[in-house]
């Protein structure tokens, strides 16, 4: 993750007159009072907060002059605002070639450089900086970040700590070397570090994102607890940030609040990418039993939060629940363009069941409405399955798996005819491609650990395993694959330490067995390797 701080701002505020000043000084008469005008109503216009229609403005002016830093450097501004860096980034280079020592300039072209990983530009940019300053914060911090993504981390601890010295309470500063010390494996001399600022209240997206890391690699649930509860906090609408609040309150046992939380957002956005998210989440919590009982007990009957619920249950192999809880939900809210996805999932759970001609009903129904309707889809193939029509169940699923490549439920279903009708090399290649796409999904992972066990390989999958362990050290159902993956190899050692992890993520404060010899190394490599 990138460190930045603001740009350096000289002159916060440009003043109109002088801006004015500036375009009448030069050039046609006409085009001075264009450009001028054009300027004021765009600083103006950003002032109020309108940075769009300011755009236009800064446009218009620098269309006519062309040849005023403060111009360029006012666009740059209002382009920041609009979360337009690569533009920005050009107009603050437009202002250097007429103004080479621009501090403001100098600083934003070196920080926004970094943030698109051009390394050898930032690195340019910040020498010349510290050329001019020494002791420039800014740019000793650009320097800084670039050494540690490169891994050179005694490099880039000298210039933090030359930073630290003149400012030791700078946050920025605090972060970068608490990145350098957990990827030199001190975690807890990283977490020291930036601890108490957030304990205090404070804390940036950085920090805290600093903070995660940390605490993700250290199992510590109830820190990863305390920080997606304040994020939550401030972010009361984000379908991201609610869903890893209520991820937390459930590893925690809060569950009921959990349940109350996912049914706020899915009632604010009640999307598919809202119920995509909440399904990943709950796999890779590796949420079951009881606990989804309770969930669906508190979704306070919201048809998006039901149907989420469902496809999990269904993902896991609990199709009665879900049938149970969607029977009602079904039967008050009929059948038309607006509830679809709500029968497919009621539809395929019937299918798994074995109630294949409702399920074939209800799906044809939805079919008429929805033709590409991929749920549905996959209850018509699986009630094909119980009728032994494997021709037609291949066909649907192959719809299902194209138009949903994210989908592990549509490969695990592919995987399943193929080995149906006798093809076990085309159903574990369906696997082993589907997880080489989406390496970085859990519940991909558990496709490919499932496979490998099924097909006693468990001994060839246990490096990737425990690399995506490394990678991904929250997922709870990444290390349950682990555990189960080292009893079939006999490795003791490696399941206890699995299931420490599991129960700290959980919130519960037991102690976290080290690291084997053997793992460490890998582990410092795949530290780096997430740090690039």
């Amino acid at each position: 993750m990138t460190t930045m701080t603001k740009p350096r701002r000289r002159h916060p505020h440009i003043r109109l007159a002088a801006i004015a000043l500036l375009l009448a000084t030069t050039g046609c008469a006409s085009k001075q009072e264009r450009a001028a005008n054009a300027m004021n109503e765009g600083v103006q216009l950003a002032a109020a907060g309108q940075y769009a229609a300011a755009a236009e403005k800064f446009n218009l002016a620098v269309s006519l002059r062309d040849d005023i830093p403060a111009l360029w450097i006012a666009r740059a501004r209002n382009q920041v605002q609009l979360k337009d860096y690569g533009g920005a980034f050009s107009s603050y280079r437009n202002a250097l070639d007429q103004d080479r020592t621009n501090r403001e300039a100098l600083d934003a072209v070196s920080q926004l450089a970094l943030a698109t990983s051009d390394l050898d530009l930032a690195k340019d940019y910040a020498t010349q900086i510290l050329a001019l300053d020494p002791n420039d914060v800014n740019a000793q911090l650009v320097s800084g970040t670039i050494s540690y993504r490169l891994g050179r981390l005694d490099e880039a601890m000298t210039t933090v700590d030359k930073t630290l010295a003149q400012d030791a309470t700078n946050e920025a500063a605090r972060v970068l070397k608490s990145r350098i010390l957990l990827r030199q494996g001190d975690d807890a001399a990283a977490l020291a570090l930036i601890a108490p600022i957030f304990a205090a209240g404070g804390g940036s997206p950085d920090l805290r994102r600093q903070l995660v890391s940390i605490y993700e690699r250290t199992g510590d649930g109830a820190g990863l607890a305390r920080v997606a509860q304040r994020n939550a906090g401030e972010q009361p609408r984000d379908p991201t940030t609610q869903i890893e609040w209520a991820r937390q309150l459930i590893l925690t046992g809060r569950v009921a609040p959990a349940a109350g939380v996912l049914a706020a957002i899915h009632r604010i956005d009640p999307s598919d990418a809202t119920r995509a998210l909440t399904v990943a989440m709950l796999l890779d919590a590796d949420v079951a039993g009881a606990d989804t009982a309770r969930l669906f007990a508190g979704a306070n009957a919201e048809p998006s939060l039901a149907v989420a619920l469902a496809q999990h249950a269904l993902a896991v192999r609990d199709p009665a629940t879900a049938v149970a809880r969607l029977a009602p939900l079904a039967a008050a809210r009929p059948l038309d363009a607006s509830t679809t996805d709500l029968h497919a999932a009621y539809a395929l759970a019937l299918a798994q069941i074995g109630r294949g001609p409702d399920a074939a009903r209800r799906a044809a129904a939805i079919l008429a409405i929805d033709p590409a309707e991929p749920i549905a889809l996959a209850a018509r193939a699986i009630t094909a399955i119980g009728a032994r029509d494997y021709d037609a169940a291949m066909r649907d699923a192959r719809v299902v798996a194209r138009d949903n490549p994210g989908s592990a439920n549509a490969v695990a279903l592919l995987a399943q005819i193929y080995r149906l009708r006798g093809d076990q090399l085309a159903a574990e290649a369906t696997i082993n491609g589907a997880y080489n796409d989406n390496e970085e999904d859990s519940a991909f992972l558990a496709l490919y650990v499932a496979q490998a066990l099924g097909s006693s390989k468990a001994a060839d999958v246990q490096s990737e395993v425990r690399a995506f362990t490394i990678r991904h050290p929250a997922s709870v159902l990444a290390w349950r694959l682990r555990a189960q993956l080292c009893a079939a190899l006999k490795d003791g050692a490696c399941v206890s330490r699995s299931r420490a992890l599991i129960a700290r993520l959980h919130g519960q404060q037991i102690a976290l067995p080290p690291v084997p010899p053997e793992e460490q190394t890998a582990e410092r490599d795949q530290r780096t390797a997430a740090s690039q």
